[in-house]
């Protein structure tokens, strides 16, 4: 097919067939590139991030902690409870005095309650001495009313007596009238008998008219025992009302002197502010009641930067400061409410600095309500701080670089 010529010259060349050299070193670089190469692809599409958002806040008892103040400055003088306690409402837990100059002998509220507590002695006296005078009376005028009773029985009885004796002298003179018509006897003892008639029914009439005038003085005794009776109660009344004006006054007096602060509601004291021999005013917290049976939630504040894409049920890891995460760990939360406005720091109550932006409120369900330090469950306290990151989104780190590109096509 070829000539000849061409052949033999190729065959006569001064050079042999090129051949290319591939060392082995060009062929391990190539592959360690190759290999980079789809690492960082697979670094792209296979590792992914999470945006967080940073937050700080506190915890608090769901039902909230109820702040106990005075309402009225004073003087603490007994502190009734301590840290962790429980108490009920209504149990006392500090007792302040009010009282100006400190409380001393001199001070106006004592003297008054001094004066006070002597009226009161006096009038206790006076009623003691009162209700013994009138059962003195009163049993007097029973023995009377009494003894005029027995004096009417005896009297009726003597009656009885004196109407058989009547009535025997009644029938003695009908006999004697009837001897004397048949001439038997004289005409002067005929007269005898009559006047013993007489006489028997003259006694007769004196032992009722005796009767009767008892009858009237056992009325008139039973009327006045039943008068004494009444001004008995009516004295007792008036000097008990006195009593109870006096006491009342003592009372309210007492009541300005020394102020009991009560249990609000069934929990524990925590947070207690108050040392006996502290003046306090009428606001001032004494301590806090975390109310029974109450369960703790994170309350954090986040800037409003950070608020858009915060949502119900969101993961947040939580950072005790009291234990610090590097040794005890992060704990798990969601987030339970987010509110819809913001307020400044100065509504929240947060220190002058600590933010110059408005903040949101956030709450958050806490997964546990105590953390394991050294093996052992350790119960959450109200009042703890705490750092928050919430988990805003996740993402694969080529979606975060193409991020520009999905905003413009719109894909999320």
């Amino acid at each position: 097919m070829f000539r000849s010529q061409a052949v033999e010259h190729v065959k006569a060349r001064q050079y042999g067939t090129v051949i290319l050299a591939s060392p082995v070193s060009h062929r391990v670089l190539t592959s360690v590139f190759v290999g980079i190469a789809l690492c960082i692809l697979a670094f792209f599409f296979l590792f992914s991030t999470t945006r967080k958002a940073q937050a700080t806040g506190v915890l608090l008892p769901t039902a909230g902690v109820i702040r106990v103040t005075p309402g009225q400055a004073g003087i603490v003088t007994a502190k009734r409870i301590r840290e962790g306690q429980a108490v009920k409402a209504g149990q006392v837990m500090f007792v302040l005095s009010a009282e100006r100059d400190g409380g001393g002998e001199a001070s106006p509220e004592k003297r008054i309650s001094m004066l006070l507590e002597r009226q009161l002695a006096s009038l206790r006296s006076e009623l003691q001495q009162s209700a013994q005078q009138g059962s003195q009376r009163i049993a007097a005028a029973r023995r009377r009313a009494r003894d005029l009773a027995l004096e009417a029985e005896r009297a009726l009885a003597q009656i009885g007596l004196q109407k058989n004796r009547v009535t025997i002298a009644e029938q003695s003179f009908k006999r004697y009238a009837d001897l004397a018509a048949k001439n038997f006897i004289s005409a002067a003892q005929l007269q005898d008998k009559q006047g013993e008639l007489i006489d028997q029914r003259q006694r007769l009439a004196d032992l009722q008219r005796v009767h009767a005038a008892s009858g009237r003085e056992l009325a008139a005794a039973e009327a006045d025992l039943a008068d004494l009776e009444l001004q008995a109660q009516r004295e007792t009344s008036a000097l008990g009302r006195n009593l109870s004006s006096l006491e009342q006054n003592l009372t309210e007096n007492e009541a300005r002197r020394e102020i009991l602060v009560r249990a609000p509601v069934d929990g524990v004291v925590t947070a207690i502010a108050a040392e006996v021999g502290q003046t306090i005013a009428p606001s001032a917290t004494l301590a806090s009641v975390l109310p029974e049976g109450a369960q703790l939630e994170a309350e954090i504040y986040v800037p409003s930067r950070s608020i858009g894409f915060v949502k119900r049920d969101m993961l947040v890891l939580l950072r005790y400061q009291a234990y610090p995460y590097q040794k005890f760990g992060q704990y798990r939360a969601h987030v339970r409410e987010v509110a819809d406005t913001s307020l400044l720091p100065q509504e929240l109550g947060l220190p002058q600095g600590s933010a110059s932006e408005p903040l949101y409120r956030i709450r958050l369900r806490l997964d546990s309500q105590a953390i394991t330090a050294y093996g052992k469950q350790v119960p959450l306290k109200s009042g703890m701080l705490i750092e928050a990151s919430i988990h805003l989104d996740h993402r694969r780190l080529y979606e975060w670089i193409l991020e520009p590109l999905f905003s413009i096509t719109g894909r999320g």
